[in-house]
């Protein structure tokens, strides 16, 4: 990979590794259904308005979306209102590098459901062993740093259930559309959970009491952690390939714990580290030559 390339990885990487810290900020002073409307609100203006001025084929496939409503909703409720609605839920309850870590089983489910959804995606022997060790990760990581815990429990639960909307998602997008351009499919499902997560926000916002830095985060989770995330990421799939790209699945969720460690003081436990380990290991094993996945909702997997 040349200089450019690494400084691609390390910058999305390094931005949706953050996300899950600047959710945490956002917390104190937003109600989370809240905190995803404005996040995904924000990013499909922005995406919009790069589409735009990006014209050709970026331009062009906004018509596709308009001919398709029906998958258009599926996969931006899958992909990425269902999820955010759960990692801010989960959130609540447990910290965000507990979160990071969660997240990244995404792959594990893709794997785990391909052979009643998608056949191209089936893994092998070693891919099944992956399996296995990959979700005894998480396992542990429930079981120890969340048993304790009635509500701790629940939010581990949600996350899990965040990794297995990512991986339906991914899955979906990858059948229906083929061949659309990603960040035309990015601002399709931003713009649909906008709408899907409008009522539950509007319905809280009145709880809400957010200071200038909690504004801040969650201008800086749409801005940065979901629009320019989104055009970092593509634009390093188009210069390096998508298995280089992937990478980022194995960076996110260490620096998540780093993030939680260093802003929040949040403790970074034995079982968290193993977990890890073990969730990564499998992911990589049950990836193949698939490559792993970036625990984020972008159409080639968020």
């Amino acid at each position: 990979m040349s200089t450019r390339q690494v400084g691609l990885l390390i910058a999305v990487s390094a931005i949706w590794g953050a996300s899950y810290l600047l959710i945490k900020i956002a917390l104190d002073g937003f109600e989370p259904g809240v905190i995803v409307f404005l996040r995904v609100l924000l990013a499909a203006a922005l995406l919009y308005v790069v589409i735009l001025a990006r014209g050709g084929p970026d331009r062009a496939g906004l018509a596709n979306l308009r001919r398709r409503p029906r998958d258009t909703f599926i996969q931006g409720t899958l992909a990425v209102a269902l999820p955010f609605s759960l990692i801010a839920f989960g959130e609540t309850q447990i910290t965000s590098g507990l979160t990071g870590v969660l997240i990244s089983p995404g792959p594990l489910f893709i794997a785990l459901l391909a052979p009643a959804i998608d056949r191209t995606e089936r893994v092998d022997r070693r891919g099944t062993i992956g399996l296995v060790i990959g979700f005894a990760g998480v396992m542990l990581l429930i079981g120890v740093d969340t048993v304790g815990s009635a509500g701790e429990f629940l939010g581990a639960l949600a996350m899990v259930g965040a990794a297995l909307a990512y991986g339906l998602g991914a899955m979906f997008t990858k059948l229906r559309f083929a061949g659309v351009p990603p960040l035309v499919v990015s601002f399709g499902a931003c713009a649909v959970a906008s709408i899907v997560t409008l009522p539950i926000a509007a319905a809280t916002i009145g709880n809400s009491r957010p200071d200038l830095g909690e504004i801040a985060a969650v201008v800086c989770l749409g801005v940065l952690g979901t629009a320019a995330a989104f055009v970092l990421y593509f634009t390093l799939i188009a210069e390096a390939g998508a298995g280089r790209a992937a990478l980022c699945g194995y960076l996110i969720p260490p620096l998540a714990l780093a993030y939680g460690a260093l802003f929040l003081n949040e403790t970074i436990t034995w079982a968290a580290v193993a977990g890890l380990v073990l969730i990564l290991a499998g992911v990589s094993m049950a990836g193949g030559e698939r490559g792993v996945e970036a625990p984020a909702p972008e159409p080639a997997r968020s």
